[in-house]
């Protein structure tokens, strides 16, 4: 059975539904029953999902601290075509990112599972704590709050979907 064939993603609707999501996650992981059936570990997969979230907060800002930026077919491609699509087609597992965004979002090699949670959480806390994500993304433009919410649920039940709490 190929890894998508295993793939079960979760149905957010909330943070606070994936809050939950995460607190069985961290219970099957005490519980040694935790697997992943994709290529990402779960440190890995809550590490990309946390930086995803903190640069909607903080901006797509590279290591030399310059704004991140696309190729002009990209832009066009993710606002006119894929930017309306958010909340009406959920993501699909396969989709490789940009390399230029690659060292921003990407996950950490060797994350582990206790990092990349408490990085996930962290991002959630702050949103819950009032912080609003509206920077621009470097493919989308710019995005409402509301709608980054919709695309940070939809982008970590696809990741998530490669993490099973079961022992089978």
């Amino acid at each position: 059975m190929g890894k998508h064939e295993q793939w079960h993603p979760r149905d957010y609707t909330s943070f606070q539904e994936m809050s939950a999501d995460l607190d069985r996650i961290q219970a099957a992981h005490d519980a040694g029953t935790l697997r992943t059936t994709g290529t990402w570990t779960s440190g890995q997969i809550f590490d990309h999902c946390a930086k995803f979230m903190e640069a909607s907060i903080d901006g797509f800002i590279n290591e030399q601290g310059v704004v991140i930026k696309l190729p002009f077919v990209f832009k066009l491609l993710g606002t006119t075509i894929l930017k309306p699509t958010i909340g009406r087609v959920s993501f699909k597992p396969g989709i490789k990112i940009p390399v230029k965004i690659k060292g921003l979002v990407g996950p950490t090699p060797d994350q582990s599972f206790d990092q990349g949670m408490a990085a996930i959480r962290a991002q959630i806390a702050r949103v819950d704590a009032g912080e609003e994500m509206t920077m621009p993304s470097p493919l989308f433009g710019k995005l409402s709050h509301n709608k980054w919410v919709t695309l940070h649920l939809d982008h970590c039940r696809l990741h998530m979907g490669f993490i099973q709490t079961d022992a089978g």
